[in-house]
């Protein structure tokens, strides 16, 4: 994997200066001894300097297990799994707070192996191939809502680089170790995500909303194709994440809420389109869907929509370009893109779900 400095760490680590400055302190290297830090590292590191991203990762884990109950399985062995994972991120904070870097970033990955562990235990393979398509979908996301994220650019390059080197591992058989780097990656984009001075922060509710169309679109499409055990599976888990972007907004913890309601989104796509490789035929409804409902949704709103309107249209307009431009390059993680143009557009249409 190559090194990339795309974001500035100092300011992250601002905080260690005293411990380094310490004579008592950790003997631990400083950034600067551990020489260029590969993607991976650098993501770490910034996922250390904000602890709620530990509470996102082992919610990957906690959603499956609950998903599972969803479906009447129990006893699985996933619940041990999370607390060891929980463990080792309080001991990566711990070392990261007295400027024990490596140590931090060891524990950190233990945590995250631990995760995808406890997410494979819980949800079957599905669970570790949905959040490594997850991961290479990132990107585009990104790029579709550039006001949304810290150096989209740069951003958006150290993703592609971390699921590349995810599908690279998966590839090889270390299914763990692509889970592990999706872990990151969603903890990532909690840790780049900022506020918005615009309609759609304006309106938090509806980005869970957003989730609970994704969700009600799926359920169409599978009661019509016909569903198998996998897609009931994969259901459960876009609904215990919407149970939770719902109970987040309700208390209050409007971010929280947005990016589970996302991830519901995601999971309802994976119902549709099961993971672990896209056919031609899936790629091809998905962007006559995408672009059908697109076309619907221009018309329902009309030449003087409100402002809120206006800005989901202008994110599904990006959306659908991006999509197009990755599928006509032959790749799938147009495919995320293309499902959040029909998510968008089905609730711009009145009863069309």
């Amino acid at each position: 994997m190559k090194t990339l400095r795309l974001f500035p760490l100092f300011p992250l680590l601002a905080g260690l200066t005293l411990a380094a400055c310490d004579d008592t302190g950790p003997t631990e290297p400083s950034l600067d001894d551990l020489g260029n830090l590969t993607v991976e590292e650098a993501l770490t590191l910034e996922a250390l300097a904000d602890p709620t991203t530990t509470e996102l990762a082992l919610s990957l884990a906690t959603v499956q297990t609950g998903a599972a109950h969803r479906r009447g399985r129990f006893g699985s062995p996933s619940e041990d799994l999370v607390g060891q994972a929980e463990n080792r991120f309080r001991n990566a904070e711990q070392a990261y707070a007295k400027g024990e870097l490596v140590r931090a970033m060891e524990q950190h990955r233990e945590g995250r192996r631990l995760v995808a562990r406890a997410m494979e235990a819980a949800g079957g393979p599905w669970a570790i191939q949905a959040q490594l398509e997850r991961l290479e979908s990132l990107p585009v996301m990104v790029a579709g809502d550039p006001e949304g994220y810290q150096d989209p650019q740069g951003f958006g390059l150290q993703l592609g680089e971390l699921g590349q080197g995810a599908r690279n591992a998966y590839r090889k058989g270390n299914r763990i170790q692509a889970g592990e780097m999706g872990v990151l990656g969603e903890q990532a984009v909690r840790r780049r995500q900022r506020d918005q001075d615009n309609a759609l922060a304006a309106h938090p509710e509806v980005k869970v909303e957003l989730g609970a169309t994704a969700i009600e679109l799926a359920q169409g499409i599978l009661d019509e194709e016909g569903a198998d055990e996998e897609q009931l599976d994969l259901m459960a888990v876009a609904q215990e994440f919407q149970a939770r972007a719902n109970d987040l907004l309700e208390a209050g913890e409007v971010r929280w809420a947005a990016h589970f309601a996302h991830l519901a989104e995601w999971w309802a796509l994976k119902a549709v389109v099961l993971p672990g490789g896209v056919t031609d035929a899936e790629a091809a409804f998905l962007l006559e869907l995408a672009q059908t409902l697109y076309d619907e949704a221009v018309v329902a709103v009309g030449d003087e929509p409100d402002e809120l309107q206006a800005a989901l249209l202008r994110r599904a307009t990006h959306m659908l370009e991006a999509g197009e431009a990755n599928l006509s390059n032959g790749t799938c993680r147009g495919l995320g893109a293309l499902w959040q143009v029909a998510v968008i557009s089905s609730y711009l249409i009145p009863d069309v779900v």
